[in-house]
């Protein structure tokens, strides 16, 4: 009778890992989704989306140290006609209801120049069911022929 009590628990526990694994997993495709969404966004100048995914505390740090809020992101202009930015080396990392998501961005300001590899680091809180940027903090890389 013990054995049998000891192999259900070790199955519900497979289980419940298995089911918090694939939990876990898409946690993760979400957040990289939204930050596709994000840089496509601000490719097209689509404040709407940009105000869906921004926390209202949201505040960016630019390369230069200079910091932009939530309402000066709103009202930048969009990305040069012809700019492309590509992610690479992303990597997620989630704590309940924070979660941290850094990787390269790779920045080509118009077609045939040279792309800027930006490093970046930004922080998701969760808000109910939906996960908001609250934070990014970018440094600039290396320039290089595309």
């Amino acid at each position: 009778m013990k054995r049998l009590a000891f192999l259900a628990a070790m199955g519900l526990s497979t289980c419940v890992l298995a089911v918090g694994l694939h939990t876990e997993v898409q946690v993760e495709a979400s957040l990289v989704a939204i930050e596709q969404a994000w840089i496509d966004a601000a490719i097209r100048g689509d404040r709407a989306t940009l105000d869906e995914l921004l926390d209202s505390s949201f505040v960016e740090t630019m390369p230069n140290g200079a910091r932009r809020s939530k309402a000066d992101v709103l009202f930048a202009p969009a990305l040069p006609p012809g700019s492309v930015q590509t992610l690479s080396d992303v990597k997620v990392r989630v704590v309940g209801s924070v979660a941290m998501v850094s990787g390269v961005n790779h920045y080509t300001p118009a077609s045939g120049l040279k792309t800027i590899d930006y490093a970046f680091t930004d922080l998701y809180v969760r808000r109910g069911d939906t996960w908001r940027v609250a934070s990014s903090h970018m440094t600039l890389g290396q320039a290089h022929n595309v």
